[in-house]
């Protein structure tokens, strides 16, 4: 897997680090007799931002512009801080003449979205005039316009210049057998291990994955990024349907790695090893569901909505966990009661009351116990993925405790996270958490540190958010994976331009397309070949 490098330039209105591509409109004027002797000045909202006493203010010397060598040009060159402005050309110091958008009364509009340089030239001849050296009685064209750079490198998002190597550690090789039944005695339904079923652990771990460290550098690997590898319940369901954690998806302990894989000493000892080699080292992490142990009372699972039946305060009041799921007015969330809160009562036995770490995960009152997603409407967010628990991520006490969780994982020599299941997570959780956990990771000297989330879906208007108003440096590439495959299928390359111009919607000062990582073929979607 590596980060799409794309060799290419765009237009666009503000480029971090270089300077904005803009050129408005022609603004016919009218004509001056050859011996006057006038005087243009940049006049608009925007006047005492470039350091005038105030705006609209004609006679403000700090905005004139002067002569050029071109006769009858006049331009000067301003830095234009972030905001919408409105500008016009004033003439000799006064409104007696003025000149705004198609050499009209109105002003002209202008955006830009950070400090950016710019040249304003302001032509006094009329173009036909100077096109035909005619300057007779006809109206002169005044050509008002900002002109910058046009084309300029894109933004790389710090860290997005990795190759990945994709581990799922179980499936890679056994390096010790001692932990295949991860410290648990029994069959295969207590410890989850089962080397003859691809369902069940086969007995890789981390000693496994530390012994071929030399072959992955061979491969060019600058980066390994590990399937979760916390701690899962070893066994989820029963005869037919049984299968285990072997994936690292259903998770009881967010702080240990599970004993099939190691220890948290021996992640430490690989990262080590790693970073001697030039070679990062990823999570892959979850923050909205742990492994399925809370039953129902009612024994019934079909998603019930909000409207059907809304969440209630321990005082019996109705309310949207999303109204208080801003960190500003999360310190208000409401009381909750387990017996009366919810449309499906959440029930717990004794065994697994308090399995789950951090202690905070055993509160039932933190998920939100509304039945199964549908793949729709508020249930992708709401509801339980596939019977895991789903967490009430708009609650501050689990925002504030995952950041805790994931600066920890920071603090033991991680590189950067790969973020499963983005989508299904209210978008206020990661306008928090990706802030805090990158400011963190930043404050320890990782510069480098690059968080990309798994957002499934193939349309960049869906996927670019999370980029353009999140901490979060980048998501997965599934446009490109829908389309390259779709093309390599012998289909029309058509859907390769769309490909390509959805990249502007993750055009920021401080973000582009090119920290996308690619890929073809995934632990969830299999791997495409062809022959």
């Amino acid at each position: 897997m590596t980060q799409r490098a794309r060799a290419r330039s765009w237009f666009a209105l503000v480029v971090a680090g270089g300077l904005a591509a803009s050129v408005l409109t022609v603004i016919p004027g009218l004509a001056a007799t050859a011996d006057e002797a006038r005087t243009f000045a940049l006049v608009g909202s925007l006047q005492s931002e470039l350091g005038c006493a105030a705006d609209w203010a004609p006679d403000c010397a700090e905005t004139e512009l002067t002569a050029t060598g071109t006769p009858g040009v006049f331009a000067a060159d301003f830095t234009i801080p972030a905001g919408s402005w409105e500008y016009k050309v004033a003439v000799n110091d006064s409104w007696d003449e003025a000149y705004g958008l198609n050499g009209g009364g109105d002003n002209i509009p202008l955006t830009v979205a950070g400090d950016t340089a710019v040249r304003v030239v302001f032509d006094e001849q009329p173009q036909e005039g100077r096109a035909r050296g005619d300057r007779g009685d006809a109206a002169r064209c005044l050509r008002g316009g900002i002109r910058r750079r046009l084309v300029a490198d894109p933004v790389r998002q710090p860290g997005s210049d990795e190759v990945f190597y994709f581990v799922m550690t179980d499936r890679f090789a056994n390096g010790d057998p001692a932990n295949d039944q991860g410290g648990l005695e029994g069959d295969r339904m207590a410890t989850g291990y089962d080397p003859t079923d691809k369902g069940f652990y086969n007995g890789g771990d981390l000693a496994g994955l530390r012994a071929q460290l030399d072959y992955i550098d061979g491969l060019g690997t600058t980066a390994i990024w590990l399937t979760p590898s916390f701690k899962n319940r070893p066994v989820q369901g029963e005869g037919s349907n049984a299968s285990a954690g072997y994936h690292g998806y259903w998770i009881t302990d967010f702080t240990q790695i599970d004993p099939h894989l190691g220890t948290n000493a021996e992640l430490e000892a690989l990262i080590a090893e790693a970073h001697d080699k030039g070679i990062k080292v990823y999570f892959d992490i979850i923050t909205n569901h742990t492994a399925d142990v809370i039953d129902y009372e009612e024994q019934q699972y079909s998603y019930v909505d909000q409207a059907t039946s809304p969440y209630l305060d321990a005082d019996g009041a109705a309310f949207e966990p999303a109204d208080f799921a801003d960190a500003d007015t999360g310190a208000d969330f409401p009381a909750l009661d387990a017996a009366t809160s919810f449309p499906y009562t959440p029930s717990l036995t004794a065994d697994d009351t308090e399995l789950k770490v951090p202690a905070w995960l055993n509160d039932p009152t933190l998920y939100h116990n509304r039945g199964d997603s549908t793949w729709e409407g508020e249930s992708v967010t709401y509801g339980d993925f596939s019977g895991l628990d789903d967490l009430m991520t708009e609650h501050p006490t689990v925002v504030n405790g995952f950041v805790d969780v994931y600066q920890q994982w920071i603090d033991l020599g991680i590189d950067g996270f790969r973020i499963d299941t983005a989508k299904h997570v209210n978008f206020e959780f990661w306008e928090q958490w990706s802030t805090e956990v990158l400011d963190y990771a930043h404050g320890l000297g990782k510069q480098d540190f690059f968080m990309f989330g798994e957002v499934y879906d193939a349309d960049p208007q869906k996927l670019s958010p999370y980029v353009r108003k999140t901490d979060m440096n980048s998501v997965l590439d599934f446009t490109f994976q829908s389309q390259a495959v779709s093309f390599a299928a012998g289909n029309s390359a058509k859907n390769l331009q769309s490909l390509f111009a959805g990249d502007d919607y993750y055009t920021t000062p401080d973000s582009s397309a090119t920290a996308l990582p690619t890929f073809l073929g995934n632990h969830d979607m299999g791997v495409w070949a062809t022959s």
